[in-house]
């Protein structure tokens, strides 16, 4: 059971580091923020890219028992200018406090969102999703769950994008049976000049007690995105802190 003062900490940390970021990028000019991408609402997004793209990276999880390492890429490719598809798949290594570790890949995620509306300011998209069961049973997958979701994003004067998103996941239990879980999530980018952009996130799930708060960094190149987060769980079902790095490649 996590600590309440540990999670004041963290919250306060956070809104704290949320609060500069937000009066800072108020005084800077402002960029085009439609390719960059958020970090836990990846493929629950609104925006609908332009061109192809395929990101590589890796995630570390700390929970209370154990670690989970997750290396894999994910990416996305317009049909037009209103349907994107998505994929992701990954390799998964836990390691428990005690006794042996397990690891093996991921069930492959597959993702398809449409643009609704776009009048420049404000865009709305629905989506869903589906798991193909190939991952390995050893690290908790193997499973065909379902998601629908929807999804905004909107852009502020001062430069800044909104976002928001919410759906429902159908996934297995550990007895083979489907319950539901409703997910919601919100944040906002932040352009800190043509290149840097802060991304801040909050995500939580009704089910397994997920909370979680985080914020990140995107850094553009010529041909691409340096990308890297950090997540502090919230609730006992997230992992008390989570990193992420990443590069995202425009094909």
């Amino acid at each position: 059971m996590k600590k309440g003062f540990g999670i004041l900490v963290r919250t306060s940390t956070i809104m704290v580091s949320l609060f500069f970021i937000f009066f800072a990028s108020s005084l800077l000019v402002a960029q085009n923020t439609d390719d960059i991408h958020l970090f836990q609402s990846y493929f629950f997004d609104a925006t609908i890219s332009q061109r192809p793209y395929f990101e590589g990276g890796l995630s570390y999880s700390d929970f209370d028992m154990a670690s989970v390492l997750a290396i894999g890429g994910q990416g996305g490719f317009p049909i037009n200018k209103k349907l994107e598809v998505q994929a992701a798949l990954s390799y998964i290594n836990i390691s428990p406090e005690q006794g042996d570790g397990q690891s093996g890949i991921s069930d492959l995620s597959l993702y398809g969102r449409y643009n609704l509306s776009n009048n420049g300011k404000t865009i709305f998209s629905a989506g869903g999703m589906i798991t193909l069961p190939v991952g390995s049973e050893d690290v908790g997958k193997g499973n065909t769950n379902f998601e629908g979701f929807g999804a905004v994003r909107h852009k502020l004067q001062s430069g800044l994008t909104l976002t928001g998103t919410a759906g429902l996941l159908f996934f297995k239990n550990w007895e083979d049976d489907y319950d539901t879980s409703f997910n919601i999530g919100f944040g906002g980018i932040y352009p800190v000049n043509k290149l840097l952009a802060v991304v801040g996130e909050f995500n939580m799930q009704t089910e397994g007690d997920y909370m979680m708060v985080s914020a990140g960094v995107d850094y553009k190149l010529s041909k691409g995105h340096v990308r890297g987060a950090l997540g502090l769980g919230l609730d006992d079902g997230a992992p008390d802190i989570q990193i992420y790095g990443s590069y995202l490649v425009n094909l």
